[in-house]
């Protein structure tokens, strides 16, 4: 059973503490340090191998995303596993599973309380095209092999395709090489207000910010199988509030 590290001298697992016996205080120095939360968030939505944690936190460099996972493991929030491949993966721990509820409250928190649309600086089509893959209805997606070509007009013109192979997606920055059988023509604070529940999806296709091309049965199931953010329905009752 894990066994917290006891304090001493002021100092807990090498970092500086409150000095204050509350559990708020114990949390914050947890999980306080810059991207630490993020790296939690990640590993509660799936993502286990260090290449796709480092992907989905593009401003992170490497070597403080190692950091961040040590110091987490220290914690007991989070331990190392073989995939059976060779490959080292890290999962949340029991506690560290408990911090989900903790994470959605804050997530929603945010979503209702500082709801705004994304500036320049947060655009990422990359990054949007991974947290759309993420929560993706797998279930939705066509059988065997789908592409889904995103082309972005603004804040600057760039591609993302979106693989599917039975129902996995996988974003790529370069072409598969072989036709897409959907594209999607948009811009990125579209999609953003979109996937964040800002913005219905079927408003942005009647208005144009978002235009669909390809067979019939793929434009129809773009909006059966598009992923939106666990905070989506938060972004869309104060959306409805500001209307």
């Amino acid at each position: 059973m894990y066994r917290p590290p006891p304090c001493a001298g002021g100092r807990l697992s090498g970092v500086r503490t409150y000095g204050q016996y509350c559990p708020v205080a114990r949390a914050a120095e947890v999980l306080g340090d810059r991207w630490t939360l993020l790296v939690v968030r990640d590993l509660a939505e799936g993502a286990h191998r260090f290449s796709e944690l480092s992907q989905g936190l593009p401003g992170m460099s490497r070597t403080l995303l190692t950091q961040r996972l040590r110091a987490l493991e220290r914690e007991g929030i989070v331990e190392r596993r073989s995939n059976g491949g060779g490959h080292r993966e890290y999962w949340l721990t029991e506690i560290g599973e408990d911090l989900k509820p903790a994470l959605l409250a804050l997530g929603d928190w945010a979503a209702r309380n500082y709801s705004r649309d994304p500036v320049r600086r947060e655009l990422d089509a990359r990054l949007m095209l991974f947290w759309v893959a993420r929560h993706v209805r797998r279930k939705a997606l066509p059988q065997g092999r789908f592409l889904a070509r995103f082309d972005f007009r603004a804040p600057r013109t760039s591609t993302i395709w979106l693989l599917c192979q039975d129902g996995e997606p996988t974003v790529c920055t370069e072409d598969p090489g072989f036709e897409p059988d959907l594209v999607v023509s948009t811009d990125l604070t579209t999609l953003n207000r979109v996937f964040a529940g800002r913005l219905a999806l079927s408003a942005a296709l009647r208005d144009r910010t978002i235009e669909l091309a390809g067979a019939s049965a793929a434009v129809r199931g773009f909006a059966r199988w598009f992923g939106y953010s666990p905070f989506a329905e938060t972004g869309r009752a104060m959306a409805a509030k500001t209307a």
